[in-house]
């Protein structure tokens, strides 16, 4: 075996350092060191919340914009006629009360009304459900009726909001449909 030799000032060295720990400039400059680091951290994690957030928003109003305005559109196509009689056009709040036939020759009416905040869908005079998600609010909806010589149609615009008291979003979505 081979025997590694130590000179005297090596072994001072190791003793003494092995003896005497840390002194109270480097704990404090490990500490500022590890503030520091922890602070970059929280950042990131807060950064990242209110991203999480801020997504969560948006999904809420583009879905409830997309299921709302499908089911318009769809409804609109099927539609024969609007009865302008027990429709509120051209206000705010709008309701829209569309005739027609189903699949079996049956005449059926749609009605588009809010109610709290929701969109809501009435088949036959049964409410079917509502067409925006809970967590958003429908706050504006108008429909505006046009013709042509051709066709005749309805164009919607809709306001929805969602988010919470750090981040609170609100968008208008527009769409129009030609009755059948």
């Amino acid at each position: 075996m081979f025997k590694i030799a130590y000179s005297s000032k090596h072994r001072d060295l190791v003793r003494r350092s092995l003896t005497e720990g840390f002194t109270i400039l480097e704990m404090l400059i490990y500490i500022a060191i590890l503030v520091l680091m922890l602070a970059v951290i929280m950042n990131a994690v807060i950064s990242i919340v209110h991203s999480g957030r801020i997504i969560n928003t948006l999904r809420n109003i583009e879905t409830s914009a997309m299921m709302s305005t499908e089911r318009l559109a769809r409804e609109l196509r099927q539609a024969e006629s609007v009865n302008a009689g027990l429709s509120i056009l051209n206000s705010d709040p709008g309701k829209l009360v569309l005739e027609g036939v189903d699949l079996l020759g049956n005449p059926r009416t749609v009605v588009f009304y809010l109610s709290s905040g929701t969109l809501m869908l009435s088949e036959n005079g049964v409410d079917t459900g509502s067409l925006s998600r809970s967590d958003a609010r429908v706050s504006s909806l108008v429909f505006y009726p046009f013709s042509s010589p051709d066709a005749k149609g309805i164009r919607t615009e809709i306001t929805i909001e969602s988010g919470t008291s750090t981040y609170y979003r609100s968008e208008k979505f527009y769409s129009s449909a030609i009755l059948r």
